[in-house]
This record gives C-alpha cells, sequence and structure tokens, in this order.
C-alpha cells in the first residue's frame, strides 16, 4: 500500500454508498482507500474523510496530532474548526476531487520537506544569524528548509516555519481569507489566483521579511509582511485555534515546532522563539 512509501492512506467513513463510491471516483489511483473500521496495523493516514456520523474520527485522529493529516468532513450546517474542509452532503465528484487533490498536496508537501531537510543536513553550515526576503510560496518553502538546518528537530523546525511563512505569502501579503481559501481550493483554482495576485500591481510590491537569530539559549525568528494585519486575539493561546487556514497554520507551528509564538502590533509581525538545550 502507499503508506510503505510514506504517502499514507485515505480513511473513509461515511455511511452513505453513494458518496463512498464517489469519493473512489473522485480519488482515482491517487492514493489507497481505506474503509475498515480500524486502521490495519502499519497504515498511516494522510486524509480522513467522514460524514456527520463519523465526525468523531476527524477529532480522534487530530488529538493524536499526525502530521499534515488533511480532514475533509461531509455534513450540513456550516464550517467547522475541527475539519480542514467542510462540504454539503450533495457534493459532487469535480469538487471532491479539487478537495482531495488539494489535501494529497499538502500532505505530499509535509512528506517532501521532511526529506528535503534530511537531505540538506550536511550542505549547509550554521546559520548564526541573517535577514531574508521572500515573496512566493517556493521561496517560502526553499527558506523554511534553510533555517530549519541551523536548528533542533531540523524536520518538524520546517514544517511549523513554512506555515508561518505561508501565512505571512498568502493571508498576509496578498489577503487571501481563509473563507476564500477555502472556495478557491473548492473550485481546483487556489494556485491560479496565488499566481494572480503576486503578479497584479496591488500586491507585488510587498515581500515577507525574516530575521533569524541565534543565541546561546535561544533561536529567535521574526516573520513580517506588508498586509493588513488580522485580529489574533484567540489564535495563538486558544487550546485548539483551528478555525480557518490561519488558524491551523498556527497551532502547527506552536504545537510542533517553537517554544512560543507571539504576534505584535496589528498582526503582520510574528515571533517564535525555540529554547536550547544548556549541557
Amino acid at each position: 500500500m502507499m503508506s510503505e512509501t510514506g504517502t499514507g492512506v485515505l480513511w473513509l467513513r461515511v455511511r452513505s454508498e453513494a458518496l463512498s463510491e464517489l469519493v473512489r471516483q473522485a480519488t482515482g489511483e491517487a492514493i489507497d482507500v481505506v474503509t475498515d473500521a480500524a486502521l490495519p496495523d502499519g497504515c498511516s493516514v494522510a486524509i480522513a474523510v467522514a460524514d456527520d456520523g463519523h465526525a468523531e474520527l476527524i477529532d480522534t485522529l487530530r488529538m493524536d496530532g499526525a502530521v499534515g493529516l488533511q480532514t475533509i468532513l461531509v455534513a450540513e450546517g456550516g464550517q467547522s474548526g475541527s475539519a480542514d474542509f467542510v462540504l454539503p452532503p450533495d457534493v459532487d465528484e469535480q469538487v471532491m476531487r479539487s478537495v482531495i487533490t488539494a489535501a494529497l498536496d499538502f500532505r505530499n508537501q509535509v512528506v517532501s520537506l521532511k526529506t528535503d531537510v534530511a537531505n540538506r543536513q550536511s550542505a549547509v553550515g550554521t546559520i548564526n544569524h541573517g535577514q531574508f526576503v521572500l515573496r512566493t510560496l517556493d521561496e517560502a518553502r526553499n527558506l523554511a528548509t534553510m533555517l530549519a538546518l541551523a536548528c533542533p528537530n531540523s524536520d518538524l523546525v520546517a514544517i511549523g516555519l513554512q506555515e508561518l511563512l505561508i501565512n505571512a505569502v498568502e493571508h498576509g501579503n496578498l489577503e487571501i481569507t481563509a473563507e476564500e481559501k477555502h472556495a478557491l481550493i473548492v473550485d481546483g483554482k487556489w494556485r491560479e489566483e496565488v499566481e494572480r495576485r503576486l503578479n497584479s500591481s496591488d500586491y507585488d510590491d510587498r515581500v515577507v521579511m525574516v530575521n533569524f537569530q541565534r543565541g546561546e539559549r535561544m533561536i529567535a525568528i521574526t516573520v513580517q509582511d506588508d498586509g493588513m494585519g488580522f485580529d489574533y486575539s484567540g489564535y495563538v493561546d486558544a487550546d485548539v485555534p483551528t478555525e480557518g487556514y490561519r488558524g491551523r497554520g498556527i497551532a502547527m507551528a506552536r504545537d510542533l515546532s517553537f517554544s512560543s509564538i507571539a504576534y505584535l502590533g496589528r498582526g503582520n509581525v510574528v515571533e517564535a522563539a525555540i529554547l536550547l538545550d544548556q549541557d
């Protein structure tokens, strides 16, 4: 199964045979689908798809803290903070395919990011301090990998730092709200819209500034974007600050990668700290 290669499986738990078949059609051969009530030994979950009768599966998997997990809830009602995507029961195959494709792309990015860190471990000397400027998502990924090499638990730091940098590009500089990103992914137009805004005169002069400072006791990373900021109260200190993409990114960074995270001013500056072990 694909889980042996690190891709993971899609765990499907729904009551409707029609919905089950729709998910299988939308998935194609991109990922193995498991429908058993219990996950087979050796499987990791990349994507979980559940209906309202199995919504507890999503909460359970989130509590387990699986890195890169993406969750899809098919249910009546509005957006749920527990799932990455909430789709209506009458969702069609094209929408389901777009969402699964985006979810699998995110999962694969996390897996490949950890591989990149491992492959580059000996290729970059220790960074003590520096200032860096970026504009695009690819630049965010590359910088996250490079700076993570100077940190303990490099693979986890890379994942959390990439989330902060992507938030700064998408939600900060490009002003794509969590609701807009959800709609763009559902329509299969997220990447297209990101590129459009990057090349628009409204946003093309905006950059993300990253400062890295390594001391004897702590590594401090400051990320500042040129956006309007946001109301960050309740995001950083809440037990489960997962409402919307920005909230989930903050939660992932805080729980996986950093000793502390603090937003400043109007919300366009975030400081992340990593405490270093003292011998």
